[in-house]
């Protein structure tokens, strides 16, 4: 099952907080969750695990600029270290 761009946002708005709540909005299992954020993971370069997706990636990117990091747009590194794709 793919996911929607809206279920994408949802996801990186709400999945620090609150897992379950990713799971019950999107009707996407946790462990499919944690597969979409690698495969953002693997879009920028962290992760080894295929080329990722451009709308995972277009949508991360905006989470990225709205979310900025001491004034700055959060860089593709503190986003995969904030979802916990890498440490």
């Amino acid at each position: 099952m793919k996911y929607t761009e809206k279920q994408v946002k949802f996801i990186l708005n709400n999945y620090i907080t609150n897992e379950t709540k990713c799971v019950d909005e999107t009707g996407h299992s946790l462990s499919s969750i944690k597969l979409m954020l690698q495969n953002i993971g693997a879009s920028y370069g962290f992760v080894n695990f295929g080329k990722g997706n451009p709308m995972y990636t277009k949508v991360a990117d905006e989470y990225r600029q709205s979310n900025p990091v001491f004034g700055e747009p959060m860089t593709k590194k503190s986003f995969c270290m904030r979802f916990g794709i890498i440490k």
